[in-house]
């Protein structure tokens, strides 16, 4: 496969789940990879496992809240592998600690969890955004959540208030970034990758484990969808990387139905409160 053969790319929490699926997928694709994460230790285990001989991928350590981490980031990958086309922003996440009522979040929990998702993508964006503008075909593609739309009852979502505002920021920065970047040739969209049950020993997984068996039962009957696996959001990833999708900018893209390769397609839907939004699906789907 070489759909995306000679670009490089920066993914940020690669060190396992979403971010590592991708990476893993970009290398399989073509592609050469920095492999970002705050995990010092799991990101340059995760590097080495997708390319021992270290050609395809390098790791840097990273804490996407802090700017200098991150404009050090972005200068690495440029300076290893000579270009940055692709920036993929996964990083993030809800906490670790469970607060499900608006009087038990603390000032702390509330903005950490809003910088680690909206402001680190802000910041990953400003960082790779020179280096991008330089490529034929830059692209960002910023991860969101379905919970901007409210989660009802148990989920694994340890902080839902402050993770949907968070995330929802992202769709409103997203949206004015593209607006920004029209003329530059730097693509930017936001991907709703569903509900994705992650490996063993990842934070979503670890989550997940400690429900109650009536708990995980309660909540798969919420999901508008059967959890997907990492590897399938790997796939739609390289796809909308692709030469396939170049120019599409400005979206809120969906990943429905079982996906167990590249050979996708997008169905838009109309507008949103979150803007246009399109289905990313298999090509064979009705």
């Amino acid at each position: 496969m070489d759909e995306l053969d000679g670009r490089v790319a920066i993914v940020t929490g690669a060190a396992q789940g979403l971010g590592f699926a991708i990476a893993e997928r970009f290398v399989a694709c073509g592609a050469r990879v920095m492999m970002a994460d705050l995990q010092s230790e799991k990101i340059m285990q995760a590097a080495a496992r997708i390319d021992p001989a270290g050609r395809s991928t390098a790791a840097v350590i990273v804490d996407v809240t802090s700017a200098q981490m991150v404009d050090h980031m972005a200068a690495t990958a440029n300076s290893r592998f000579g270009r940055v086309d692709m920036l993929v922003n996964v990083a993030g996440g809800s906490g670790r600690r469970t607060v499900h009522a608006i009087d038990q979040m603390s000032d702390e929990a509330w903005d950490g969890i809003i910088a680690a998702n909206l402001r680190g993508t802000f910041l990953c964006c400003r960082a790779a955004l020179p280096y991008l503008r330089q490529s034929a075909d830059g692209r960002i593609l910023n991860f969101s959540s379905g919970a901007v739309q409210g989660v009802v009852s148990k989920t694994t979502i340890s902080a839902p208030l402050a993770y949907a505002a968070a995330k929802a920021g992202i769709h409103g920065f997203s949206n004015q970034l593209a607006k920004d970047l029209e003329t530059s040739g730097v693509t930017v969209n936001v991907l709703q990758p569903g509900f994705v049950l992650t490996e063993p020993g990842a934070r979503v997984r670890e989550l997940f484990d400690a429900l109650t068996e009536v708990e995980r039962a309660t909540m798969l009957t919420l999901l508008p969808a059967a959890p997907r696996q990492p590897e399938e959001v790997g796939f739609g990833v390289a796809y909308l990387m692709s030469g396939a999708t170049k120019g599409i900018t400005g979206m809120t893209l969906r990943l429905t139905g079982k996906i167990t390769d590249t050979k996708l397609k997008i169905v838009q839907e109309g507008a949103s409160p979150f803007g246009p939004v399109a289905r990313v699906e298999p090509a064979a789907a009705a």
